[in-house]
């Protein structure tokens, strides 16, 4: 359990004083330090962001009530929406929210039930509705409390409320975590998928990136060099850092090993990656003009000669001889073996058979309108599902993508299903707006 709750027994004492107990008979021998209520969203902070997306309609958000140890009895405990806590966070937080109006939620419960001998509430579900009415980008305040608990039972201070902070937003909102798992393209393994990703004489990938960490250990134990954000190992990769390269220079790999005299690393001088943050990267090819440019949030940040020795260029290499069974496919936060993922947020992922010019990477860096309409986007894929292990291709090639476990090594033809992690309350900044 977190810092907040390991030391509870430590301030029991103190808890006496802050007991929402609305009952003074203990006549059973019991005494308000007994134990202790708490709502589990206001467990590590009591700041819990709401952040809709600005298509939605209806948004539900759960919450619970938690005890520090097991209910001596069957145990009903009341909460209420507190419009008394707006003053409090505001003061705290130098801001002047407003509480959500009643007409864009839904909290049908004002009470729970906790069962002896258990520590947690059924979950309470809010509706956040009317939202295509709520005005884009105000914040609001949706404060709830615990307001009654039975003899016996106190308050954790400071985890009592939760300040919902709700807010239906114009940016992303929305990203998969490749924390431990990446993406495959089962349909790249067939001939109907291979129409989508051969026959290149120019491309572009593109994507929104967070990366958390630069340091950590792999699924399978070992300490990384490598981050792969998209592409082909030893073909088109574009990836973070390398051995022999600092641990957070963004560089391209074109061809390698197994191609001798199709290309060649290049790295982006001075140009590296904190942890944590967003940005934009966008690599561009012209085979025929053998120019390579990397955009970074919608500025050119590097430019190079980038020359093959074909006129075209494939993204499938299930044709080339010797390789089946290995990793030279196209993935998303992958390359070659489990120890070089993406551990991170990724968002807005796309591959184009045309170099995108500066102004169209800018313009859509965040979207791309009426998407299968255009031949020239052969993946798109947006990453704003918000649940379960597939991510939609909205391109006109329709080639979805699935998580794999981040254990799974394609060399060894491992293919187990993972589990994807959805971040469901962020804001990428939006940095191409006009003024």
């Amino acid at each position: 359990m977190k810092l907040r709750i390991s030391i509870l027994w430590v301030l029991l004492a103190v808890l006496a004083l802050a007991t929402g107990c609305k009952s003074d008979d203990y006549g059973d021998g019991s005494t308000p330090l007994d134990n202790a209520a708490f709502i589990d969203a206001a467990e590590v902070s009591p700041d819990a962001a709401v952040v809709i997306r600005k298509d939605l309609e209806t948004f539900p958000r759960e919450f619970s009530i938690k005890l520090v140890s097991p209910a001596p009895a069957d145990s009903e405990i009341a909460f209420t929406v507190d419009e008394g806590a707006i003053g409090t966070y505001n003061r705290r937080h130098g801001t002047s929210y407003t509480l959500l109006p009643k007409t864009y939620y839904d909290l049908s419960e004002t009470s729970v039930h906790i069962g002896a001998g258990k520590t947690i509430s059924d979950p309470v579900t809010i509706v956040f509705k009317g939202l295509d009415a709520m005005e884009l980008d105000k914040t609001y305040l949706f404060p709830v409390s615990i307001t009654q608990t039975p003899g016996g039972i106190g308050l954790v201070k400071g985890s009592e409320t939760v300040w919902f902070v709700v807010k239906r937003s114009s940016a992303i909102t929305t990203a998969a975590d490749l924390t431990d798992c990446y993406m495959w393209i089962p349909s790249y393994e067939t001939p109907a998928g291979w129409a989508a990703i051969e026959g290149f004489k120019e491309l572009t990938f593109e994507c929104l990136v967070n990366i958390r960490d630069f340091t950590h250990k792999t699924a399978i134990g070992y300490e990384i060099n490598v981050t792969s954000v998209m592409g082909v190992e030893q073909w088109l990769l574009m990836r973070v850092g390398d051995s022999g390269y600092p641990r957070q220079q963004i560089q391209m790999n074109i061809g390698g090993a197994y191609w001798p005299g199709n290309g060649r690393d290049w790295i982006v001088p001075a140009l590296t990656l904190d942890p944590g943050e967003w940005y934009h990267l966008a690599y561009t090819w012209d085979l025929a003009a053998s120019i390579g440019r990397l955009y970074v949030n919608g500025k050119l940040a590097y430019e190079t000669t980038a020359s093959w020795a074909e006129d075209t260029f494939n993204l499938n290499l299930l044709k080339t001889g010797g390789l089946e069974d290995k990793g030279y496919r196209f993935f998303i936060g992958y390359s070659y073996d489990p120890d070089r993922p993406l551990y991170g947020l990724i968002s807005e992922a796309r591959v184009w058979s045309k170099a995108r010019t500066q102004e169209e990477i800018f313009r859509d860096m965040y979207k791309v309108e009426n998407p299968e309409t255009l031949p020239e986007l052969r993946g798109y894929w947006k990453f704003d599902e918000g649940r379960g292990n597939k991510v939609i291709d909205h391109s006109q090639y329709h080639n979805d993508a699935e998580c794999l476990d981040g254990k799974n090594n394609f060399e060894n033809k491992e293919r187990n299903e993972g589990t994807l992690k959805w971040n469901n309350a962020i804001e990428i900044p939006v940095l191409n707006k006009v003024e």
